[in-house]
């Protein structure tokens, strides 16, 4: 039993240790960020009004003041988009595409606001993108530091004058009403075509905000009309170039968002043609693992796509020598030769060269990640018996004969973990009845539990009761000529 002083204790550590990496990984990023965002001010005072006129002694201060906010909003930026990182292994990842997106879109703003129309604002650019690569909070953060960073511009910029302040400020807060709208409204898990119709269908909703707004300054021209075309086609464009700034970026930060997950998942991909080839066994028990992992993560709320790929992947680095791997033995048994020590090193080395390989084909580090922990730091039993019947005297340690770790991170590496254990084991001998499966899915997951292989995750009881029903329920469908579920005859 933990006392609440030694909780609090370990609350304190781990929340010091977070403070201490965000503080260190933000004096490496906030540096070069700091010159990007220089530039970006000089940029939007350059769009917005008289550049040179802007370094005179009058406007000094109102200049120094656009530098000073746009410095300060970037590290606002970069603070709330490292805290709102969905996988803390990566923040600086969401940090850089957060600061990407912001500077793209900003730039965009400033120049459809000059060449076309104030109204022509494509703020939901960024929401788009974030939407798709990241979460809503860091996408609804994005665009309201954006929507700020052109408040400051306009207001401050000659190009505008006082009497149209109220058509910028409509502007800026109808686009960023469709930016919000998308950011709520549309889904990262649907296909890419749904994906531009929704965005498409949600971004509208800041035409509302346009036209409403224009009624009340009273404004019934044709003016009502443009404002309405220009605000929606700022969203209609956004929706066009979304596609390919997405692929440009998810190649650049590797990221594993839903469209790439699905191409992973291609059997045609290198790696798998070549598990299928070089590694048969492993590549059926890889695609069996595979459903049962999608169907787990569905489960429990976790993302389907990323725990087939994942799963797909897992075993990649039974390529280095896949005779040593049972499913891919067909009479010969190379470990019959060798002493329980090698055995065990050939065997706990694929997790190492598996995620070495994932990362020489550049696949996203969740998924390098999970090749690494899907045994976290569990003992190899049977090598390890073995080695106890051959030892005459002396006991052997158990450290020597398990996995390197670590242990897994995510829900999807936990997933990963139980679905490959059970798959093998069932593989190797399936039980007759259903009451002695389930028996051995639950027998099999405890044993993960009481070694501890889920201290690292956020994974919950509740989660792995979930994972077990679904195991049991997916597997016999999986394997669906291997179980009776009938009682054996007398």
């Amino acid at each position: 039993m933990i006392k609440k002083t030694e909780y609090l204790t370990t609350a304190q550590k781990v929340k010091l240790a977070k403070r201490r990496k965000f503080a260190v990984d933000f004096a490496k990023v906030y540096p070069p960020c700091f010159l990007v965002t220089g530039v970006v001010t000089l940029f939007a005072i350059f769009m917005t009004g008289d550049f040179y006129g802007a370094f005179t002694e009058e406007s000094a201060a109102a200049t120094a003041g656009v530098f000073v906010i746009h410095e300060v909003l970037a590290g606002f930026l970069i603070a709330s988009a490292y805290a709102s990182a969905e996988d803390a292994r990566f923040p600086l990842r969401e940090v850089l595409l957060s600061f990407v997106m912001t500077v793209i879109t900003y730039i965009a703003c400033l120049a459809t606001a000059k060449f076309l129309s104030v109204f022509a604002l494509p703020v939901c650019l960024a929401a788009l993108v974030l939407t798709e690569l990241s979460n809503r909070r860091t996408s609804s953060i994005t665009s309201l530091v954006i929507v700020a960073m052109l408040l400051v511009s306009f207001i401050r910029g000659e190009y505008y004058p006082d009497t149209m302040l109220p058509e910028v400020i409509l502007a800026v807060v109808g686009n960023f009403a469709a930016a919000l709208a998308v950011n709520m409204l549309v889904d990262k898990h649907l296909a890419r075509l749904p994906f531009i119709l929704a965005a498409l269908g949600a971004s509208a909703l800041g035409i509302l905000v346009v036209l409403a707004g224009t009624l009340v300054m009273g404004d019934i021209s044709i003016n009502l009309l443009y404002n309405v075309l220009w605000s929606y086609g700022a969203s209609v464009g956004a929706v066009l170039v979304f596609t390919p700034i997405v692929a440009i970026l998810e190649g650049v930060f590797n990221i594993a968002d839903d469209f790439r997950l699905n191409e992973l998942t291609n059997l045609n991909q290198p790696l798998l043609k070549r598990l299928a080839s070089e590694a048969p066994g492993t590549f059926n028990h890889s695609l069996v693992v595979g459903n049962l992992s999608e169907a787990c993560a569905g489960a429990i709320g976790e993302n389907p796509h990323m725990a087939r790929a994942a799963a797909y992947y897992h075993d990649i680095g039974k390529l280095k020598a896949p005779v040593y791997f049972s499913e891919n033995q067909t009479g010969y048994n190379p470990h019959d030769e060798l002493i329980p020590e090698v055995s065990v090193s050939m065997i706990t080395s694929h997790t190492v060269f598996g995620e070495i390989l994932a990362k020489q084909y550049r696949l996203p580090p969740e998924i390098v990640a999970v090749c690494r922990e899907h045994h976290g730091t569990s003992p190899v039993g049977y090598f390890y018996r073995k080695a106890l019947n051959l030892k005459e005297e002396g006991d052997l340690s158990v450290s020597n004969y398990t996995y390197p770790g670590p242990k897994p991170q995510t829900k999807i590496a936990a997933i990963v973990m139980i679905a490959d254990t059970v798959e093998a084991a069932c593989r190797a001998y399936m039980p007759d009845t259903k009451e002695e499966f389930v028996e051995r899915v639950n027998k099999l997951v405890d044993e993960k539990l009481q070694l501890g292989q889920f201290d690292e995750c956020p994974i919950t009881m509740n989660d792995l009761s979930v994972i077990k029903t679904t195991i049991i329920e997916t597997l016999p469908q999986v394997q669906h000529g291997r179980v009776s579920y009938e009682k054996k005859k007398a």
